[in-house]
Parts: C-alpha cells; structure tokens; sequence
C-alpha cells in the first residue's frame, strides 16, 4: 500500500470511529481531519464531502458482505443457515465499530441512509431470499416467508443495534469467535427461522 493510500486509509478509520462515538452529524469534517492529522482539503480531494466519506466507509462494508452471502448461495454445505449466521456473526463482530455504525443510520431511517444503502439492502434481500427459500423473487415469497426473514435479520443485527448491551469488546480472534459459537447455537438451537420457512 502506497502513502496516498494509506493516508486514505487513515482518514476512513478515523472517520469510522468518530462517526460510531459520536454519530455521524454529530462529527464534522474538521474533527475528522484534526484526528487524522490531515488537512481538511486533503479529505474533500479523496471524498468530496462527509457523506462521501461515509459513502465509502458503507461500501467497505457492503461488498464483502454481500460476497460472503453471493459465496453460501453457491456453496454445497449441509447447514447452510447456521454456516451463513456464523459467518455474518464473524464478520459484524469482526468490523464492529463499522457494522454498529451503519445499521444504527439506517435505524434513524434517514433519506440519507436509504438513498445511499437502498442498492445494498435490495441485493441482501434477494440473496438472503434464494439462500432460505430458494426463490428469486421479492414477489415469489409469501407474508410468513417475510417475517422469517425480517426475524433472522433481527436476530443477525441486534448486536449492533443495541452495542450498550455488549460491555466487554470483541478485540481479539478468540473472543470474536466466542461470541459467534455461543450466539449462532443460541439462534440455531430452535430452528425457529427453518420452522417458520417450512411452514410457510
């Protein structure tokens, strides 16, 4: 990694943990900068402006997610569901400061938020819908096929959006992978997401 960008690098870590520490209207570019030690111009060369720092903090994010999803919808595992909740776990807690970040705008339901993250979210949605139900439609799924999707992106994302509730941080490979053992047998034991797919 060349200097150029490495500064770029430094400046979207920056930006990721003062967005997650202090919301992102409530960081300005500025703070970013000053934290950074890097000029303000320097920012608005590689970004433009804060939503397009934001903008590319999302797409860190979003792209090798929707792989790991595109990467099980082709695999030939057994259990696919818990394979895939182990890896979603493993890979939110392993950028969780970012993955806390994203989904607490989106939970402010910003047009900010929807317009930037809507592409993202549409792709998610399909991938998680032919991986659990095998249908590659939005309009193929019936309401209880709906609401098993909606209960096991709760499940997937309520650690990060309730962050107060997890004391202790995931800083280390073991505790990452902990959390993840114990949370996805937690959320796999019943099979309530695969009982309520089959019903449906």
């Amino acid at each position: 990694m060349n200097r150029q960008n490495d500064t770029r690098q430094k400046v979207l870590d920056v930006a990721c943990r003062l967005f997650y520490s202090k919301g992102f209207n409530g960081t300005s570019v500025r703070d970013i900068a000053k934290e950074a030690n890097v000029n303000v111009s320097l920012i608005s060369y590689y970004f433009k402006s804060k939503q397009g720092l934001f903008e590319s903090l999302a797409i860190s994010y979003f792209e090798p997610y929707l792989d790991i999803l595109e990467n099980e919808y082709y695999s030939e595992v057994d259990e696919r569901l818990e394979s895939l909740v182990r890896k979603i776990l493993h890979y939110n807690q392993t950028n969780y400061q970012l993955s806390c970040l994203l989904y607490r705008e989106l939970s402010l339901n910003t047009v900010f938020a929807r317009e930037m993250l809507v592409t993202y979210l549409a792709k998610e949605n399909h991938l998680l819908t032919q991986i659990l139900f095998g249908k590659s439609s939005q309009m193929e799924i019936t309401f209880k096929e709906k609401l098993c999707l909606l209960q096991l992106k709760g499940l997937l994302n309520a650690p990060l959006m309730m962050p107060h509730e997890f004391k202790d941080p995931f800083i280390t490979e073991a505790s990452i992978n902990h959390f993840v053992e114990v949370y996805s047998e937690l959320m796999t034991s019943y099979k309530s997401v695969q009982k309520l797919a089959a019903k449906a």
